[in-house]
């Protein structure tokens, strides 16, 4: 019986042995992959990408911290979005990763950054930039910083879910302002997006908090319409009125409920 003991607790030994040594050995950081997930004209090279992301080649691959890899890639490169790091056993690491975009600029001290529509901070300018939304705040930060703005991430998501792109989207929209107004029937104050188009034309998304997707989604289908109202109102009056969209209030509307009306020299213009 001793001896049969014996033997188990030698395999035993054996076997915490090998994995432990094949840990320090087999199960090590020896290679490193790129997987780019979107097209790009630039050239990621894995070793750059390593470097900057300060992968510790040798170590133990089961304990790589693929969160700090992550954030210490990012800032090195804010242009590069870092999907997930996936480990390919016994010894790479697949880094997993999109091109960012830039979709928003917002002014800084210095001179002005662009974002994101994750809001991360690309690239420093001296200047301001054409073909981006400018957002009028003025914020503190370097490339590689996530900030944060209030609506702007809600803001290109209502695009992607009104069937737009983010080149449609700068093809129409030229600033973002933040605007507040009073609810009547609660007395609260909302806080709305004030909206300038390339065209020129001034739109307000009230209370842009709640339903923005469909508030977008009113506005395109009354920039694809309001033309037709010309039997209606001057050509002075359609080229030039503001487009006001905000939510119908109670307790039988949803945020899907949205409603529009134009205002011209301020005052409403009845349709």
């Amino acid at each position: 019986m001793k001896k049969k003991w014996l033997i188990a607790l030698i395999v035993v030994v054996v076997l915490v042995v090998t994995i432990v040594t094949l840990s320090f050995t087999l199960f090590t950081v020896q290679k490193v992959e790129i997987d780019l997930r979107t097209s790009s004209d630039n050239t990621y090279v894995a070793e750059e990408v390593a470097e900057d992301a300060g992968v510790d080649f040798g170590k133990n691959i089961f304990v790589v911290n693929k969160d700090k890899l992550i954030d210490n890639l990012e800032k090195s490169q804010p242009y590069l979005k870092c999907i997930n790091i996936e480990t390919k056993f016994p010894s790479t690491l697949v880094f997993h990763l999109a091109e960012r975009q830039p979709f928003y600029l917002v002014k800084t001290n210095e001179g002005f950054v662009s974002l994101d529509q994750d809001l991360k901070v690309l690239e420093c300018f001296e200047t301001e930039q054409t073909g981006l939304i400018y957002v009028q705040n003025v914020i503190s930060a370097t490339p590689g910083d996530f900030v944060e703005l209030d609506l702007l991430k809600e803001f290109y998501d209502a695009v992607l879910l009104n069937n737009r792109t983010r080149e449609e989207a700068l093809a129409m929209f030229k600033k973002i302002e933040y605007f507040e107004s009073l609810n009547e029937v609660y007395s609260n104050k909302e806080l709305g997006l004030k909206l300038t188009l390339n065209s020129g034309r001034e739109v307000y998304l009230h209370n842009a908090g709640f339903g923005l997707a469909y508030k977008l989604a009113k506005l395109y289908a009354v920039l694809s319409s309001i033309y037709d109202l010309a039997g209606q109102l001057s050509d002075e009056v359609i080229e030039n009125s503001e487009i006001h969209i905000n939510n119908f209030i109670g307790t039988n509307y949803s945020e899907k409920d949205c409603y529009f009306y134009l205002m011209f020299n301020g005052e409403k213009v009845t349709i």
